[in-house]
């Protein structure tokens, strides 16, 4: 079990190098700008909110993706304690990460936690714009990566726990 572990581990790493690798500035300064809009949610409640204004202020099209990012941020940034996985740039001093650092653990991202509930939600709640979602959900949750602040499993785990809880929430609503 330990050598999977390892494996699994090693695997992270590499595709962690794979992506991070990459790096052409105007990409660069497009990943800044989806990392910062996609702290604690930030973009996804203001989409909901500026949605729910202009859709016709029912409470569910705002509550319920709200709910989704706080439910999810809060599970992700609840579990790094149970983890306390280091960072990527801690782990290799060599890596020079493109933003300020987290000082929170790696596993799981908050950022795509919050990503992939939003995203869901508000594609259930206004299927007409889910690519424009689906597309803002994966460019927040690859910045992480190419910024060099989370490795690919860290992100995943994120997605995951923002997809379950987006998931009970509209099955529940």
């Amino acid at each position: 079990m330990e050598s999977f572990a390892r494996r699994i581990r090693d695997f992270d790493r590499v595709l962690f190098k794979a992506v991070f690798r990459f790096k052409w500035p105007p990409f660069t300064a497009l990943m800044r700008g989806f990392t910062v809009l996609g702290t604690a949610g930030f973009l996804w409640g203001v989409v909901a909110a500026a949605a729910f204004v202009l859709s016709g202020l029912d409470p569910r099209h705002l509550l319920i993706p709200w709910a989704a990012v706080v439910i999810s941020w809060t599970l992700a940034e609840g579990s790094k304690y149970l983890f306390n996985r280091t960072r990527p740039y801690i782990y290799d001093t060599a890596i020079a990460p493109l933003i300020k650092t987290p000082s929170s653990s790696s596993f799981p991202s908050g950022h795509s936690a919050t990503a992939a509930a939003g995203a869901i939600t508000l594609s259930a709640t206004y299927p007409a714009f889910t690519p424009l979602f689906l597309l803002a959900g994966f460019l927040v949750a690859l910045s992480r990566i190419y910024l060099g602040v989370h490795y690919p499993f860290d992100v995943l785990a994120g997605v995951l726990i923002g997809v379950a809880v987006a998931v009970v929430l509209l099955v529940l609503a």
